[in-house]
């Protein structure tokens, strides 16, 4: 076999992997804009730099308003087994009464704990509005530094976007045999 039929599709499988492979390193870098002369040097910074407090926002948005929603932990306060455990923290907390835990009966003690997990049941919402869970994840990962936001993407897409490098080789080396046959 020549070295015509395999260079094709060898040098395209090397410039998919490589242009794939420049393409994801482009999301994440540079982190800053890179001038010369003045002027900014097109796709710099990266798309997620550039985009770093967008994607903050959006994210913030999406946990705050679909995933942990004050409705949500809400719920989640009302499920019996937390409910359990908070009349048994309350219920454990008589003894810090000293000599006025004592006048305490045990059956007083649980209709203390159940007015009380009432009263939070009640006042809980509140509360919870009150959290502003999108503005305090929105925060979060804008107080991210670049390198750490890249570490965190890489380790949940890094399967996918190294994928995402072969099938570019993979697709290179196919116009490479196509060439090959024209």
């Amino acid at each position: 076999m020549s070295i015509d039929y395999i260079l094709p599709p060898l040098v395209g499988a090397l410039i998919g992997l490589l242009t794939n492979y420049v393409a994801i390193k482009m999301l994440f870098r540079p982190y800053r804009a890179i001038r010369i002369l003045g002027v900014r040097l097109p796709f710099t910074p990266g798309v997620i730099p550039r985009e770093h407090k967008r994607l903050a926002r959006k994210v913030g948005e999406i946990v705050g308003n679909h995933l942990v929603t004050p409705e949500n932990l809400h719920d989640l306060f009302r499920s019996p087994s937390v409910q359990e455990k908070v009349k048994q923290a309350i219920g454990n907390s008589f003894s810090q009464f000293g000599i006025l835990s004592s006048l305490l009966n045990q059956d007083l003690r649980k209709r203390i704990a159940l007015h009380l997990v009432d009263i939070i049941d009640r006042e809980l919402p509140a509360v919870l509005q009150g959290l502003a869970i999108d503005e305090q994840v929105t925060e979060k990962i804008h107080a991210f530094s670049l390198p750490e936001l890249e570490a965190m993407i890489m380790s949940v897409a890094h399967r996918q976007l190294a994928y995402i490098t072969y099938f570019g080789a993979f697709l290179g080396a196919l116009v490479g045999s196509v060439q090959l046959l024209l």
